[in-house]
């Protein structure tokens, strides 16, 4: 009987230590490998120099990647900023700063507050913050919670359920293949090193449908959107929303510091702009705009070095022609779709913001802040009085929400 017992008993030893092994293994692979970056592993080329772009764990390797480079320059916001936002835009450089993409999509200026107070409390706080504001965010008018009781986070780090996930783990495996495969990949999924998504893999998408659909497309899904939340800025009880709220903390943050803060009204593309006023909406997207002037004035009062500056007006940049139903050859020069503006069209935003007299943007005050913005309010009533192919479109999108 001893001797079975004895097999049985040499079978689980080495049954459990193959297994160690193995999880040993992928995880030093994984580590080794490091598809999001966090280790800061070796770039080797045709191995892992180019990172994929991962929807797992995003806050993390943003912030492992922000600390290591501890930027002068901080770029913060949404998708909108992400994919049009270059950090390595040579107005930075001509300003003696080095700048890192924080933006992270679906995000909201909550993630950003939390993401200046992490960088603060490492000894990386910017001097320079471009913070993208988005209209969207503040449609609907959230009730704002108490700061109080917001207890300041401590900045993610690599913890249990990231180790997990993603270290000792089939999916971390997996993440590692792909991020070997992706060495080779023509247009591929990916992030820089400074935070930016290029958007390589919209290329060949663009090349087999054309921009004209992935314009539709967005512009349907930000109609219904739009129709879902309330139409107002401020909640129902008065006073500020939490989206106020959380800019007044980020621009007292800054101030602080001694930071120059731009805030930047994205450039939409102006089927957005007409969509909005053919919705009703025109005239609460221009009092968003005076309350963002109002803030920031606020703020520049108390001696905050901050500038609001207006990307979304109507301009040759912002009317860029959609390429017809079925046409894949034309590509765009600024825009992927009507919410998403490529590199070429950023950077023509940052160059404005760090001084290039482009003519692109409007830098709004309060000054100026009224003669504008009901100016560009008019221009968009205009176009949506002159029969084009971009109105026809803008009515078809329409159309069948028209009765909601």
């Amino acid at each position: 009987m001893s001797a079975p017992i004895h097999s049985w008993g040499s079978y689980l030893r080495w049954t459990l230590a193959t297994l160690v092994l193995v999880v040993a293994s992928a995880g030093a692979i994984n580590v080794a490998i490091d598809p999001q970056g966090v280790f800061d592993s070796p770039r080797v080329a045709g191995l892992n120099a180019v990172k994929p772009y991962l929807d797992h764990h995003r806050e993390l390797a943003r912030w492992q990647a922000a600390r290591r480079v501890c930027a002068s320059a901080g770029i913060f916001g949404n998708s909108r900023a992400e994919i049009g936002f270059d950090p390595e835009n040579e107005g930075f450089a001509r300003r003696g700063l080095s700048a890192f993409n924080h933006a992270v999509p679906g995000t909201s200026a909550e993630l950003s507050l939390r993401q200046i107070n992490w960088l603060d409390a490492a000894g990386c706080m910017p001097k320079t913050v471009v913070l993208g504001v988005e209209f969207f965010d503040f449609l609907g008018g959230a009730r704002p919670r108490p700061l109080a009781a917001r207890p300041t986070e401590p900045a993610p780090r690599p913890d249990l359920r990231f180790l997990a996930e993603s270290v000792f783990s089939v999916s971390g495996l997996r993440d590692s293949l792909d991020t070997m495969l992706l060495q080779h990949a023509s247009y591929p999924a990916t992030l820089t090193p400074r935070g930016f998504n290029p958007l390589l893999n919209y290329i060949p998408e663009v090349a087999q449908n054309g921009h004209y659909v992935l314009f539709r497309q967005r512009a349907e899904e930000n109609v219904r959107s739009w129709l879902r939340k309330p139409r107002r800025l401020q909640p129902v009880e008065g006073g500020a929303s939490e989206n106020e709220q959380v800019l007044d903390a980020i621009l007292a943050r800054s101030a602080r510091a001694a930071a120059t803060t731009y805030l930047v009204i994205y450039p939409y593309h102006a089927e957005i702009r007409m969509m909005l006023e053919r919705l009703g909406m025109g005239e609460l997207f221009a009092e968003w705009k005076k309350s963002i002037v109002a803030i920031a004035a606020r703020h520049a009062a108390a001696g905050g070095r901050v500038e609001v500056w207006d990307f979304s007006g109507i301009a040759p940049e912002t009317l860029e022609s959609i390429p017809a139903r079925g046409d894949r050859r034309t590509r765009m020069q600024y825009y992927w779709e009507a919410g998403h503006f490529k590199k070429a069209l950023g950077d023509r935003v940052l160059a404005r913001l760090l001084g290039d007299e482009n003519g692109f943007g409007v830098r709004l005050d309060s000054s100026n802040a009224d003669r504008w913005i009901a100016e560009d309010r008019a221009r968009v009533q205009a176009l949506l009085a002159e029969p084009s192919p971009l109105l026809a479109e803008v009515d078809a999108v329409l159309e069948r929400y028209a009765s909601r």
